[in-house]
């Protein structure tokens, strides 16, 4: 707005600028008070931008100077704000439009893309979320787990500590199972990457006993 006003304004004084100077001669070759139509056209020739030379006339004003009434000839362009507008440079402020308009389209674009949904409940920790037995990001992204991965990551996130032993995972997931530490283990080392993807958590093993759901 800045740059287009300043353009306009420049336009302003240019139109002024030149029928001021068109009057001047206009009057160095015609002089005396009556202005005719051979005035006006004399005028008009000197003027040299050509969108003013059927609108712009002479006009007779009254002043006051040294405490007597005056009258004096004062150009006068007679252009609407239209042409003013049109006949000033506007490609700067254009340009500059069009980068402000790009700019907020993308950062809208950005915005809704990346703007994290609101969850009313949910339990959250090291950047993951359960809400309503479902899995997912701060930023609402859904995280796609197996039924068994599913169990084990609820298991680590409601425990207070979240730690868990081997012996307790393996009796809350399979129960029947007499040893299950090679399906633990296989479990451990398939949802180790989805967590730290999704997450700022790690899974670490300590000797084979226990495992934990820490920050990175």
């Amino acid at each position: 707005m800045c740059t287009s006003m300043n353009s306009y304004h420049n336009t302003e004084n240019r139109i002024a600028q030149d029928v001021n100077q068109a009057l001047k001669q206009a009057l160095s070759k015609m002089p005396g008070d009556m202005v005719t139509t051979d005035t006006i056209q004399c005028y008009r020739n000197y003027i040299t931008i050509a969108e003013l030379k059927d609108t712009a006339g002479i006009a007779i004003r009254t002043v006051r100077r040294d405490g007597h009434l005056e009258t004096q000839l004062v150009a006068e362009a007679n252009c609407s704000f239209a042409t003013t507008f049109m006949m000033s440079d506007q490609k700067a402020s254009c340009s500059l439009f069009m980068v402000g308009i790009l700019w907020l389209l993308g950062c809208l674009w950005y915005t809704r893309k990346n703007k994290p949904r609101i969850l009313v409940q949910g339990l959250s920790y090291g950047g993951i979320v359960l809400h309503q037995d479902t899995f997912m990001t701060l930023s609402g992204k859904q995280i796609h787990l197996t039924p068994m991965q599913h169990s084990l990551l609820k298991m680590f996130i409601t425990s207070d500590t979240h730690t868990l032993s081997k012996q307790e995972i393996c009796d809350q997931l399979w129960p029947k199972k007499p040893d299950a530490s090679d399906t633990l283990y296989t479990l451990i080392k398939r949802i180790k990457p989805i967590i730290e993807t999704h997450s700022t958590l790690k899974i670490e093993s300590d000797r084979g006993k226990s495992y934990s759901l820490k920050l990175k």
